[in-house]
């Protein structure tokens, strides 16, 4: 029985003070920060700031597809996974205002067979221009582009999908416009529009999975500043997804939220962010019940000493699911990471996340999946403009369902994988 709708300076000082950035940059709920990320002062041509590097990244992977490891007969794709990426940050300063942009385009192969991409050649794209009128008005756009065979993962794309590869394109513009009412009030409206494409195996259920989505979205926050790196806001959030599966009936997906926020930010990095709020989800075609609740997202980082740095977050909100029978799941997730300097020239880090997702039906048992991903790894810089890093990864993930194979009851979502990383990077980073 199918769950799914069907089809449709010296080295040394120069890494003490760069690992200082990164530290003060690591993820803490801010994942633009994140993407600007520079470690060093670049390359000054003209009115630019340019960051251009390359990097070479081999993983061994040993469930590429995300294959049950519970199912009789079943036999996971193991491959090595071949990275080549080019990547240039332009950062240019225009008095108060700024324009940054991150191109990374690469190349992905694949040394199984078994495994043959639709895309070798992929591209990345991100763009955020912040211009300041006067004193009162700022206006923001922001892009993000991704077109190529890639992991859901990397893209954190939260559908309930226990697929590892394919097909996906998205593209993300985003404009915020902000009013100050004074030393410390203000406005913003953000809208944005999102359409997004994927096409790529659901191994658990044997079946590709070739969908669209488009959201339209505007939110309107109140801004408080508190003190000069804290703020609080209340916010208001409209949503209006369509869903087009190929032979089944289009979904459309409307989402209300309102809450109140608080943000702490330094040298353009969040390092504390909360909000709660309250949620609706209403489906118009969709299978199952609607949803309305509390949720909740935060994530605070921790500086101990000036050589180690903790961060630690924790979610409950509602995704909607491709699944038959369930409009929607309801996740719940905790995690953590550590990352410590070593020396003037090395760090290492760790990782660890548990998330459960609970997935309430039209009728019948109610499906509970619990994910668990631990990770570790060792970074050093070799040279002012060459570094490696080597880590593994552990992942695991099981449900209470149980599907009867050759009278064997087996979970056809539980999975089993681990991940070893290998990464050179080369240029002004």
């Amino acid at each position: 029985m199918s769950l799914l709708r069907q089809g449709n300076v010296p080295p040394g000082s120069l890494w003490t003070a760069a690992l200082g950035v990164f530290l003060a940059l690591a993820p803490a709920g801010s994942a633009r920060a994140q993407t600007y990320e520079s470690l060093g002062q670049g390359v000054t041509v003209g009115h630019f700031i340019l960051h251009p590097s390359l990097s070479y990244e081999y993983t061994y992977d040993d469930n590429i597809l995300f294959m049950s490891t519970e199912l009789p007969g079943s036999d996971p794709v193991a491959s090595g996974v071949n990275v080549l990426r080019a990547r240039i940050l332009a950062d240019l300063p225009i008095g108060s205002s700024r324009i940054r942009m991150l191109d990374a385009p690469y190349y992905r192969g694949y040394t199984n067979d078994r495994f043959q991409p639709e895309d070798r050649l992929n591209h990345e794209f991100n763009m955020e221009a912040a211009f300041r009128t006067g004193h009162a008005i700022t206006f923001a756009f922001r892009d993000h582009y991704v077109n190529g065979t890639v992991s859901m993962q990397e893209q954190r794309i939260q559908n309930g999908l226990s697929v590892g590869l394919g097909h996906y394109t998205t593209h993300d513009p985003q404009l915020e416009i902000g009013v100050s009412l004074g030393t410390r009030q203000g406005i913003s409206l953000i809208p944005s529009y999102s359409r997004s494409s994927y096409r790529g195996l659901v191994s658990a259920l044997g079946q590709i999975v070739d969908y669209d989505f488009t959201t339209r979205r505007v939110e309107g926050r109140y801004n408080y500043r508190l003190s000069e790196p804290t703020t609080v806001y209340g916010y208001a959030l409209f949503e209006d997804t369509d869903e087009v599966r190929t032979d089944v009936p289009d979904v459309t997906i409307l989402s209300n939220s309102v809450g109140f926020g608080l943000t702490r930010t330094i040298n353009e990095g969040v390092v504390t962010q909360l909000s709660a709020g309250y949620q609706t989800l209403e489906f118009e075609g969709g299978m199952g019940p609607d949803f309305s609740g509390p949720v909740a997202d935060a994530s605070v980082a921790w500086q101990v000493a000036e050589v180690s740095r903790i961060t630690f977050g924790i979610l409950r909100k509602p995704y909607a699911s491709i699944y038959l029978g369930s409009n929607y799941y309801l996740a719940t997730e905790g995690w953590a990471r550590w990352t410590r300097q070593i020396g003037r020239s090395s760090y290492m880090d760790a990782g660890a996340r548990l998330q459960e997702n609970q997935y309430v039906p039209l009728q019948g048992v109610e499906r509970r999946e619990r994910l668990i991903r631990l990770e570790a790894g060792v970074g050093h810089q070799f040279l002012k403009n060459l570094r490696g890093y080597v880590g593994l990864n552990l992942e695991q993930r099981e449900s209470n369902v149980l599907q009867l194979s050759g009278g064997v009851g087996a979970d056809p979502f539980h999975y089993q994988l681990y991940r070893i990383l290998f990464r050179l990077e080369a240029g002004w980073l």
